[in-house]
């Protein structure tokens, strides 16, 4: 009987998060303006859109002459698609938005660049060719966190690490109703209707969030929402209440 009322209550936000992905797809990007660093604090990463061309590592000679080409006003994605034996190459060399994990050992003083540098081109070398690298455009944007129930325990048991934090538990009322962490604001998932429209008002989006579900999937779509809103420090308690309830048995579990 329990388990059937905890899914259907859970089964009620699946019809809802198809309104709120809505939302994400027509809001504003989490965009930031900062000095250029590939990670800075809070949860904010660099990228940086890059188109490049890359050679074998017997065609220097070759590397410079389509340098020398570019200078000279040539397109950048005709020669890409000529000469880079990148599949890449097929694309004009467009390689997306990229951080400084996301490629091959080399490309470090790419995102070493002070901002303002867009449109430079850029040589380097890896184990897989040379390149010349040009960067398009870049920004700061934030990413999803993530909490384990040891630090949320370690959070809630001392006021002063509380001041300013806001915490979001997404469950249905009958889950909160049957388990809960104090300090949490309740906003159901499955109402989103209703509240995400004036989340700015509802929450402040400069101050750490911490999101909770039962097992850390709903709270990964509010998480997903919030940083798409623009929210700067958003962390998500991984495994939920019930991985909580583990480290803590005055925490029942359902």
């Amino acid at each position: 009987m329990l388990a059937a009322r905890v899914g259907r209550l859970q089964g009620r936000t699946h019809h809802c998060w198809h309104h709120m992905q809505d939302w994400v797809a027509t809001g504003r990007t989490a965009c930031f303006r900062t000095p250029a660093t590939s990670t800075t604090d809070r949860g904010l990463v660099r990228k940086l859109r890059l188109m490049h061309i890359m050679l074998p590592l017997d065609k220097q000679a070759q590397l410079d002459d389509l340098q020398q080409q570019l200078k000279d006003g040539a397109s950048f994605s005709e020669l890409a698609r000529q000469h880079s034996i990148c599949p890449s190459g097929k694309r004009d060399g467009q390689l997306g938005w990229m951080s400084a994990g996301q490629l091959l050992p080399g490309f470090e003083s790419v995102f070493a660049q002070q901002q303002g540098t867009e449109r430079q081109l850029n040589r380097v070398t890896t184990a897989r060719g040379h390149h010349l690298v040009k960067v398009l455009e870049e920004k700061v944007e934030a990413e999803v966190q993530h909490m384990s129930v040891q630090k949320l325990q370690e959070v809630l048991g001392n006021p002063r690490l509380c001041e300013d934090v806001q915490f979001v538990d997404v469950r249905e009322q009958g889950e909160y109703q049957l388990s809960h962490l104090p300090r949490f604001k309740l906003l159901p998932l499955s109402e989103a209707s209703s509240w995400a429209p004036s989340i700015q008002e509802l929450l402040d989006s400069d101050k750490e969030t911490v999101i909770l579900c039962h097992h850390g999937v709903r709270s990964m779509q509010m998480a997903m929402f919030l940083v798409s809103k623009g929210f700067k420090d958003v962390k998500n308690v991984t495994g939920g209440i019930a991985a909580y309830s583990m480290i803590d048995p005055s925490v029942p579990e359902y």
